[in-house]
């Protein structure tokens, strides 16, 4: 408790310094966090290299550490949005945020079954709620919440929630997804964390089987509802498009494992596809892959 309590006092320190500083020195402020992040996290620099070079086996190193160091520094940027967010006035966002395709979400709501949109840990997946605001439809997001830091947990949420979000934790919640579904709700659900591999489903991903979350494919296959990626891509600080694409086929006939397989295999490729756009957008520091000896 009192840890936390210390790293919500520094955490709102930074906020409000960061509140009266131009706009220039704000993203410059996130950009040296994430450099620094980047220096002293050494093992998750390490998972970072590690994981980059699973993927890019033609880059050399000195291309490996520059996209991973430009990962740190998206996500110091990350992190500075987010606590600025919360100050942006909504009749303000027109001017800085945008949406594309809407009508793959606006189509799928009239069909009354809800949507899983599936979301990545990719540009800056922490102010998801502005995607909420832009389409004038509550967001469900769930989320794996701070075990041990229950009072900065509760604050992070408050932050994340204060743009539109109702964030649920990501724990036994399956009853919770499909009544919001049948309430015709959009439930957000991010689709790239790594499952124990006691529970986890084996599914391809840049060539490298890993251990994915079969949630997804059993609540898109019982309901019906469908599975929408949803993406922000970075126009500038502060400044995004919420991009909206197809509903990812979702096949339902057949052998119940191997559905499941096919359908998690579609999803992992649409995220190799953006990866493949901008590499450094990204979240390379956790261990999709698992642990290996170097890291």
């Amino acid at each position: 408790m009192i840890l936390d309590l210390i790293l919500i006092f520094i955490i709102k320190t930074i906020q409000q310094c960061l509140r009266i500083m131009p706009e220039t020195l704000q993203m410059a402020s996130g950009e040296s966090l994430g450099r620094l992040a980047y220096h002293l996290l050494k093992k998750r620099r390490l998972v970072a290299v590690s994981n980059l070079k699973r993927v890019f086996k033609d880059k050399d190193d000195k291309d490996i550490e520059r996209i991973a160091r430009g990962c740190f520094e998206k996500f110091g940027i990350n992190f500075v949005e987010m606590l600025l967010v919360p100050y942006i006035k909504k009749d303000r966002y027109i001017e800085r945020f945008s949406i594309e395709n809407r009508q793959y979400i606006d189509s799928a709501l009239e069909n009354k079954k809800g949507i899983l949109a599936v979301i990545f840990h990719y540009s800056n997946w922490e102010i998801m709620g502005i995607a909420s605001s832009l389409l004038g439809h509550d967001v469900v997001v769930l989320a794996r919440p701070l075990k041990r830091h229950i009072m900065l947990n509760n604050f992070l949420n408050r932050i994340r929630s204060s743009t539109g979000l109702k964030i649920i934790p990501n724990e036994g919640t399956g009853r919770d997804i499909m009544r919001y579904l049948k309430e015709n709700r959009i439930v957000a659900v991010l689709a790239d964390q790594r499952e124990k591999r006691s529970r986890g489903v084996y599914v391809d991903f840049f060539g490298e089987k890993v251990p994915t979350n079969r949630g997804i494919a059993v609540v898109a296959m019982k309901t019906g509802a469908p599975v929408i990626p949803v993406y922000f891509v970075r126009d500038g600080f502060l400044r995004y498009r919420v991009v909206c694409n197809e509903p990812i086929d979702i096949e339902r006939k057949g052998d119940i494992d191997e559905l499941i397989k096919a359908n998690l295999r579609k999803i992992n490729a649409f995220l190799e596809t953006i990866i493949m756009k901008a590499p450094d957008e990204w979240f390379w520091v956790h261990r999709r892959w698992g642990r290996d000896s170097k890291t």
